[in-house]
């Protein structure tokens, strides 16, 4: 039966529909996971920020402490610490001068005022019983100190401070020997927590940095999203031609005699080739994107190279900034082309010999890391397709070497275990390990734990493991922890132990 015109039409616009659906899914997805680490990073200078202020009290006060404090002129502003109640607390030098003793925390607040006024950051001192009204804790140091006594070292929250965003981020502060001179008979040991020191760092400069770099990368996605849609819009018109191309044919058929059946079926063959194109057009907009990339990638190379004397510094960062955004965009459309494949090719199951398909991988991928040392263990032969278990292995002995890169021995071993009486495969490192509180981002589409300054990559790879193992009838699961290496767990359904 034939499709008439009019649910030709409304396959098409369907179709085109579809993909631009996808692509600015696409797009948005790339948008928002670039959102996603500026903020980070928001957070990640803070930090940095927050513990240097916190590094510099610390050691002012260690200095002091060491020292038994410190004789300074009194001001109005800071006169005699009322609550210090030592015999020399104040002394008078032989021409005259009249000193006060600066114990160490009187010390770190003038510091720390002093600070707050110059750059915003405030410094708070706090203690577990204060005899000073400024030494009392807010409620959320409060809870910090209750913290520190139950073995937390170090508490960093994002909160709001005089209305404005700030990091906070809290140390516990213990008894030292120099701190017995102003504390003595207060009952307190050494090595016993006395108190903490706080540090409020402003989000505010480091929004507004990240801000400007989040406006580039919108503007070079909108560039990149307007060049697919121009190649959407373009294909949908070709469509609709050919369906009007079509209803003309039909037309023609009425009035001509039968011998022009042959050109009916030509014409019809046309337009089932082209709904066919436009159905796989959501899969093929992204290889076309190359192209266009491409030219984005040269343009701004010849912009730098040709107009460089020309361009600013931000212009040149910015077109920078372009080209590695381009960059990125083609490594992922490579990586959803891949895993979009993974979910669309047959499964040819065969015995397949896993011990000899584990060693070739891992010779092929070792001599990227010839320090890495890496043991197959004897597996047995197992049902499932050897393409596509090959690609499973490729990508978890990858990751394996590449997280152990930065090991001083880095090891990987692949082996199996019976476990319920099925067989669980695994791959374990000795690398970096990861927080098993984000496990289940490991598998997502664009989904990484650690920042691409650290390790590349585009957070597909695991994806792409666990649709093939999924096709395999089977499940994929890790276990971790910082610094202590990680373990990829798989079992394949057409395998019987």
């Amino acid at each position: 039966m034939e499709t008439s015109p009019k649910a030709s039409y409304k396959h098409v616009r369907l179709n085109s529909a579809l993909a631009i659906l996808f692509w600015t899914l696409f797009i948005g997805a790339s948008l928002a996971w670039n959102a996603y680490q500026h903020r980070k990073a928001v957070m990640e200078f803070a930090l940095i920020q927050a513990e240097a202020n916190l590094n510099k009290d610390i050691a002012f006060r260690r200095w002091a402490t060491e020292h038994g404090g410190v004789y300074v002129r009194p001001t109005g502003k800071w006169p005699p610490d009322k609550y210090l109640t030592l015999p020399d607390r104040d002394v008078v030098t032989t021409g005259g001068t009249q000193l006060t003793l600066i114990n160490p925390a009187y010390m770190m607040r003038q510091i720390m005022d002093g600070y707050a006024e110059q750059y915003g950051v405030v410094g708070h001192i706090t203690g577990m019983k204060p005899i000073n009204p400024l030494n009392v804790p807010d409620e959320w140091e409060r809870k910090m100190l209750e913290s520190f006594s139950m073995g937390v070292a170090r508490a960093a929250e994002m909160s709001e401070v005089g209305g404005k965003p700030h990091l906070r981020v809290m140390l516990p502060m213990y008894m030292e020997g120099g701190c017995l001179k102003c504390h003595a008979g207060s009952g307190n040991s050494l090595g016993e927590m006395q108190g903490g020191v706080s540090v409020s760092v402003p989000l505010a400069p480091f929004e507004a940095a990240a801000g400007q770099e989040l406006r580039i990368t919108l503007g070079t996605h909108g560039g990149i999203w307007l060049v697919g849609m121009a190649g959407i819009l373009a294909v949908s018109r070709r469509a609709r031609q050919r369906v009007a191309e079509r209803e003309r044919a039909r037309s023609e058929i009425f009035e001509l005699n039968a011998s022009l059946e042959r050109r009916v079926a030509e014409r019809t063959a046309d337009l089932e080739r082209a709904n066919r194109e436009l159905e796989a057009f959501s899969y093929t907009v992204s290889h076309d994107l190359r192209a266009p990339l491409r030219a984005i990638n040269g343009f701004s190379h010849l912009l730098i190279e040709g107009e460089g004397e020309r361009l600013s510094e931000e212009g040149k960062r910015m077109f920078g900034r372009i080209v590695h955004n381009s960059n990125r965009l083609g490594e992922l459309i490579d990586d959803v082309l891949e895993y979009s494949r993974a979910g669309r090719i047959a499964l040819v199951p065969v015995e397949v010999d896993l011990e000899r398909l584990a060693l070739s991988v891992a010779h092929e991928l070792q001599e990227a890391y010839p320090g890495a040392a890496v043991d197959v263990a004897p597996l047995p032969r197992a049902q499932g397709d050897e393409t596509m278990l090959r690609q499973v292995l490729q990508n978890l002995i990858g990751n394996a070497l590449k997280f152990s890169a930065g090991a001083s021995q880095p090891h990987v071993e692949i082996g199996v275990r019976e476990d319920h009486g099925r067989r669980v495969y695994f791959v374990r490192d000795n690398g970096v390990g990861f927080d098993m509180n984000y496990a289940g981002k490991l598998f997502g589409m664009f989904q990484r734990i650690h920042t691409g300054a650290q390790f590349p990559g585009t957070g597909v790879g695991l994806a792409i493991v666990q649709r093939l193992v999924e096709r395999h009838g089977g499940e994929v699961w890790a276990e971790s922890a910082p610094g202590q290496g990680a373990t990829f767990h798989f079992t394949l359904g057409l395998d019987k132990a």
